[in-house]
């Protein structure tokens, strides 16, 4: 079997465990990956999956099938970088991964000022927190927030954060003598956000008092949500939470470091000319907003990230913080 579409299916059902999550990644229905795959398997006389209930399980001759789907992906990605390397058009399309959070109306305005300087370059904006695979060019730049960047890709981090306590005005009032340390026995409710297999580490509330998990969530949006309705308060970004007319900060607890703020690349890219002006480009935009991710100076962030330093010429590798 020589054909690559055929392949490609094949590699995306393996992916994904099923046809439906392979239809979304190839963005067609469910009835054409199952024609796609049925066509792959009579041409080649063998089955690729079994079907069981938990998903499609490949077969042995599905293992081979997958093994050189992945190495002809390879090669073509391989081709597809080294031609996009050597890209000099300052126009073309330009794809952009960002988490949705970040999307805000701050990023909006940096694209359109990016618009009005560099008009032909189409931009398409990928809203995801999972890492899009830039080696596999399913986007050109990626906006992270991160500890820890993937060390075979190239960037910069374009400003660093600090996080927060928040909740409604109505909910600090009803517990003020808690936070004013007048009352050690009543523990305030918070909303517990966890997001992959994270939990919250103990020094989260170092400075706070005795307090009590109501509600977990992975998703920070329905967090900021019911901390406005006064379910309980919430850890969050400054830059989520302090322009929010909804919430104000608990007080009495400092804002402590959070995962900084980079933008990042394949480093066959970072000399294409749309790439390269556009991560200079974001990366001043976000840099000018500092006091927004960081809050006022008076909340004791650690001086490692305050004095931060990053370059971004001459940088091979992303630049790491810990």
């Amino acid at each position: 079997m020589t054909d690559w579409d055929s392949l490609r299916y094949i590699l995306a059902v393996a992916r994904e465990g099923g046809l439906s999550g392979a239809a979304r990644v190839l963005g067609v229905n469910h009835a054409t990956v199952s024609r796609q795959l049925a066509k792959a398997e009579d041409v080649a006389g063998v089955r690729f999956f079994t079907r069981l209930a938990s998903g499609l399980q490949p077969t042995e001759a599905g293992e081979v099938a997958i093994a050189h789907a992945e190495e002809v992906e390879a090669r073509m990605v391989a081709l597809d970088m080294a031609l996009a390397s050597r890209d000099e058009n300052e126009e073309g399309e330009l794809k952009i991964t960002i988490p949705p959070l970040l999307a805000d109306d701050h990023f909006a305005d940096d694209l359109k000022a990016f618009r009005e300087l560099h008009p032909g370059i189409e931009i398409s904006i990928l809203g995801a927190t999972e890492v899009l695979n830039l080696h596999r060019r399913e986007a050109d730049v990626a906006i992270r927030v991160t500890r820890s960047p993937e060390e075979s890709l190239w960037g910069r981090m374009m400003t660093p954060q600090r996080a927060g306590w928040f909740a409604s005005p109505e909910y600090v009032e009803t517990y003020a003598d808690v936070f004013a340390g007048k009352d050690h026995e009543t523990r305030p409710p918070y909303i517990r956000f966890e997001y992959g297999p994270s939990v919250c580490p103990p020094s989260l509330f170092s400075e706070m008092p005795s307090c009590r998990a109501t509600i977990h969530t992975d998703d920070m949006v329905s967090a900021l949500s019911l901390a406005r309705k006064g379910v309980g308060m919430v850890r969050c970004s400054h830059f989520l939470g302090d322009p929010d007319p909804g919430l104000v900060r608990v007080p009495s607890v400092p804002l402590t470091d959070h995962m900084p703020i980079w933008v990042l690349t394949h480093p066959d890219l970072r000399h294409v000319p749309r790439v390269t002006e556009f991560m200079r480009f974001i990366a001043g935009r976000f840099s000018s907003r500092r006091e927004l991710y960081m809050g006022a100076d008076d909340s004791g962030a650690s001086n490692a990230m305050r004095h931060q330093s990053t370059r971004f010429e001459g940088t091979s590798t992303a630049e790491h913080v810990e």
